[in-house]
Parts: structure tokens; sequence; C-alpha cells
């Protein structure tokens, strides 16, 4: 019995030591410093798992095979441009529509579409019937015409002499007048059916006066062909198109509210879808404005003597407005939106990073940077869209 209440008493201070100990540690000094390590590893291990990883790190040849580029942000001359479509068009002072001034059967048309002619090479020989009939009267009145002259001379020299009556010699007078007006009568309808007035002098008798001779009015490129031989053609059929390729032209359509900042002579740079670019002028401001849009009209001239530029071809055209300023630019290529503000990807130490920017004025293919990017700053350009799926993905693969 004894034996008994000394093991209860053991136990029961047993009980009381490991309470304590149990105390000690739960609400002790010890404890807390544990707690606060590990409310503070804690939190550290929160921050890391919500950290953004605002960066992208690729290397040259990642960049090549992305088509992005490095830059270095610069200030250099900056003008404001105002940006509009349009088409390339011809110049219809350069431009001819062919048809043949006489009725008749096509006998011959060398020239090929695509071939350069000069002004007055052979485009096609034509038969007429109608060219004969009118040369033959050219030819008959000319010789009418030296006959008179002749009458008139003896005339003129007898009424001199007084041996013929004054009467005779006006008759000849009035009859060589009558011969120069039918001359130049039947000249003016040969010079009406496409004949030269050399041509026409050099005409003669027993020449083939049927024949006639197409000839390119301008110098430039066949830009259509539209005849076969034997085919018999009149003035109302157009059979080729000739134009001067060396010049074309742009009509922009401009809002009324920058019409009055455009004016006759401003540079104008010019870029096809393809990037390739040139720079022209304004040559003309419309007076009036279109009645359906209520937008003016300005027309832009290029240089084209290498053949590199089409008509029909959609082109930007950027109108230069203003006194160049120093500013710094990017390339259009370099600005995309993230969480809707215009954004640029700028080299760090970490890779590139994604930083908001404030745009100022465009100038064609360049956008003015206000604030964001200081000058000497390096930044990626090209197609930037890539990076921004790779940040995305890394935040989505850091979520998980």
């Amino acid at each position: 019995m004894k034996i008994i209440k000394n093991l209860l008493l053991i136990f029961f201070f047993v009980m009381i030591g490991a309470g304590a100990v149990w105390y000690i540690m739960e609400y002790g000094p010890l404890a807390q410093e544990h707690e606060q390590h590990t409310s503070a590893l804690q939190t550290e291990q929160a921050e890391d798992e919500h950290a953004d990883p605002q960066y992208v790190k690729l290397n040259e040849a990642q960049l090549k095979a992305n088509s992005l580029a490095i830059e270095t942000a610069a200030k250099a001359n900056f003008v404001t441009a105002l940006a509009l479509p349009g088409q390339l068009v011809l110049s219809t002072d350069r431009e001819a529509r062919i048809s043949s001034p006489v009725l008749g059967t096509v006998r011959s048309a060398p020239i090929q579409i695509g071939s350069k002619v000069r002004a007055g090479d052979l485009l096609a020989t034509i038969e007429s019937a109608q060219l004969s009939d009118a040369s033959a009267r050219f030819l008959a009145a000319r010789e009418r015409f030296a006959l008179s002259q002749s009458v008139f001379t003896r005339e003129k020299s007898l009424w001199e002499k007084k041996i013929s009556a004054e009467q005779d010699y006006l008759a000849a007078r009035g009859a060589l007048a009558e011969a120069r007006i039918e001359v130049q009568s039947a000249q003016q309808s040969l010079m009406s059916l496409g004949l030269s007035e050399k041509s026409a002098r050099e005409l003669k008798a027993g020449s083939h006066l049927a024949k006639f001779s197409l000839r390119a009015p301008i110098s430039g490129t066949l830009l259509s062909k539209d005849l076969t031989i034997g085919e018999a053609v009149d003035s109302e059929k157009l059979l080729f198109r000739i134009a001067d390729l060396s010049v074309l032209w742009i009509d922009l359509a401009i809002p009324v509210s920058e019409l009055a900042s455009v004016r006759v002579g401003q540079s104008v740079w010019v870029r096809n879808k393809s990037g390739q670019k040139t720079q022209g002028s304004v040559i003309f401001v419309q007076p009036e404005l279109d009645p359906a849009s209520r937008s003016g009209s300005v027309r832009v001239q290029i240089n084209n003597s290498q053949g590199d530029w089409r008509s029909g071809e959609f082109v930007d055209a950027s109108i230069q407005m203003g006194e160049p300023k120093l500013v710094v630019s990017v390339p259009q290529s370099a600005i995309l939106m993230i969480e809707n503000e215009p954004s640029v990807f700028v080299e760090g130490a970490a890779g590139l990073t994604p930083r908001a920017v404030v745009l100022g004025s465009r100038s064609g293919d360049r956008q003015e940077i206000l604030n964001g990017l200081s000058e000497g700053e390096r930044f990626a350009t090209g197609n930037v869209f890539v990076l921004k799926a790779d940040l995305g993905k890394s935040e989505a693969a850091h979520d998980d």
C-alpha cells in the first residue's frame, strides 16, 4: 500500500514538471523568438511567391531568331508629321491614251507591252481608204495651186506691160487665192487624221497614200495594247496606253483641321507595305472640299526614275509639319501596350524589362518619347510582342 502511494506521488510530480516545461516552451522567450523567426520566413516566402518576374533575358542568337534588335536611345532632329494612307497613281500629265485617228485596217503592230518607247516611235501601221481620199484631195489642190500661181505670174507680167486687161489680172489673182485656201483646207484635213504638217508636205503622187503610221506621242512605257493584225479600227477604240513612270502621284484625303497647315513644297515621306521608303513633296492643295467626305485633298509627287514603285500600290504618307526639334524618339515597332499603357522593353542587368513611357508626336515610323526613356538607355525594337508573350508565360509558370 505504501508502495502505491509512493508511485502516485512520483507520477504527480512528473506531470507537474512536464506541464511546466510545456508552458515555458509555448509561452516563454524561446517560443516568442521561434515564432518571430517563423513569421519572417513565411513573409519572405510569401513575397517570393508573389514577386512578379518583370524581365526577359535573351542572348544574341535568340534576339536575331525572334526578329528583335537592341538600339540605344539618342536625341536627334524630329519633325512632327501627319500620317495618312494613300495609293500611288500615274501622273495624268505624263500619260497618253492612243486610238487611231483614221478608219482603217491594222497591217502591223510591232511594239510589245512593257516596251520602252520614245516620242515618234512606230506603234502600228494602218491602211485607210479615208486617208487615201484626203491625201489625193491635198495633192490635187496643191497641183491646182501651182498652176494658179503660174497663171497669176504670167497675167501680172502682161498687165504691168499693158498687154492684157486688168480684168484678166484680177481673175488670175482671185483664182490663186482660192487655190491657196483649198490647199490649206486639204492640209488641215490630213492633219486632223494624224499626219504632221511635215508629212503632209512630203506627200507625192504615186506614193502609198492609204498607209498611216500610228506613232507614240510621248516617251514612256507601253502599258496596254489592244489590237490584232487585220482588225478594223477607228477613233472610238483605245489601242495603246503609254505612261512616263519616272514620276508618280499620291492623292491624300486631309482632315479639315489639318488642311491649313499643309503647303505646296512640304516634304513627304512615303513608305509601302514592305518597308521601302522614299521622299516626295506636296505639289497641289485642292482649294475645294470633297462634297461627300467634307475633307480636303492634297497631291504628292515622288521620283520613280529607278522604277522601284508601282502605280496602284498602297502606301503610308507622312507630311512633315513644323520645324525640327531635338528629342528622344524610338521606332514605332518598339512600342506596345502593357496594362493599357504604352511601354518599351528597356535593357537592364537582369534582362529586358517593360517600362511605361509617355508618348509625344509621331513622325513617320518614329514616335517621340516625352518621359520614361532617357538618352543612352538601350531598348528593344522589332517583334517586341514576343517579349510580352514570354513575360506572360513566366508569370503563369510562377503562379503555378
